[in-house]
């Protein structure tokens, strides 16, 4: 296994994982506060990639499809609401398509293209575990929906209770997650900002 990671996997996770240069426009870059925001799709993620677990939603922040979908809606991140589960199509509305190495949907573009350009040139993900899969908030059919699996970068349809096969529940090699984004950038309200400031002060004082 440790071959196959290295020739499919590794040259993806280096991008967030090993400092790249700066000679270009940073097409991800972080606002503070946990957030980061993805320039050419113009939108947020949080830096935590697994924070259901971060928060205590799921011991091990694994959800089915619909428990996913609901918890990223009712979200409220510093203050910020209106989070969604990232979208599988292209950003001209097409898709989703099947595939691998595909930057088609939302994920694929964080790694295989904003990762490549990112401001810091440090800039790294919190909680990320590379065997996982990231539910897509798109539905594929009544018992499907569209998720992305890390390893391959594969981009496909996953069943929506991934552990329920029949009355059996079956157990899968990857974690399947949950990565709230939000449309737009956003930032925490000026009070939040003005706390975090003032921790910060605080704490250098100590």
């Amino acid at each position: 296994m440790p071959g196959l990671v290295d020739l499919v996997f590794r040259p993806w996770l280096q991008r967030f994982f090993v400092r790249q240069p700066a000679d270009r426009g940073a097409l991800l870059i972080d606002r503070g506060f946990g957030l980061l925001y993805d320039v050419e799709r113009d939108i947020t993620w949080l830096q935590d990639a697994n924070y259901a677990k971060t928060v205590g939603r799921s011991p091990d922040g694994q959800m089915t499809w619909p428990d996913a979908r609901a918890w990223v809606a009712g979200l409220s991140y510093r203050g910020i609401t209106g989070w969604r589960l990232p979208d599988a199509r292209a950003p001209d509305g097409g898709g989703p398509r099947e595939g691998e190495a595909s930057a088609e949907g939302e994920i694929g573009h964080l790694f295989l293209v904003a990762g490549t350009r990112k401001s810091p040139p440090d800039l790294k993900l919190k909680n990320f575990e590379p065997y996982s899969i990231y539910w897509y908030r798109n539905e594929a059919s009544a018992d499907e929906a569209w998720a992305y699996k890390m390893l391959g970068m594969k981009q496909g349809r996953l069943a929506k209770n991934p552990w329920q096969m029949g009355d059996m529940t079956v157990p899968l090699a990857d974690k399947v997650l949950a990565w709230p984004v939000h449309d737009g950038e956003v930032r925490p309200g000026l009070f939040v900002r003005l706390s975090q400031l003032w921790i910060t002060v605080f704490a250098r004082w100590e």
